[in-house]
């Protein structure tokens, strides 16, 4: 017998196409992990508890934009999507980085690219 527990899971579990999407946003910020670190973009040391608490956009007062995104915009993305199962909606991240990288680093541009369009269409903000 079900109990209303039990049919609440049902109700609740991910589907498949969701669990899709969230399997390529997770692949994407894998290849944007994996893109920093191959790079030589990926930081050793991390930055002070000052830097990470900066309130420009970016923290680009106080970090590199690739220290940003490994610091700052990686762990709090993966946060977001495990707590919500989706993106935050409309992200605008790739702009910086053309405007950072000024053409250089295309790969890296592309993947923030596939992460705010994804954002914008995305289906399950919840």
């Amino acid at each position: 017998m079900l109990t209303s527990r039990g049919i609440l899971a049902l109700f609740n579990k991910p589907t498949t196409q969701a669990m899709t999407h969230i399997q390529n946003i997770e692949n994407t910020l894998l290849q944007i992990q994996t893109y920093l670190q191959q790079s030589g973009l990926w930081s050793d040391c991390p930055p002070t508890a000052q830097q990470l608490t900066s309130q420009a956009p970016f923290a680009i007062d106080t970090l590199a934009f690739e220290q940003w995104l490994q610091f700052i915009f990686l762990p709090q993305l993966r946060q977001y999507l495990t707590e919500h199962g989706s993106l935050p909606p409309a992200m605008d991240v790739a702009p910086m980085a053309q405007q950072v990288y000024e053409g250089e680093h295309t790969p890296l541009v592309h993947q923030l690219l596939v992460l705010d369009n994804l954002s914008k269409a995305e289906p399950f903000h919840g």
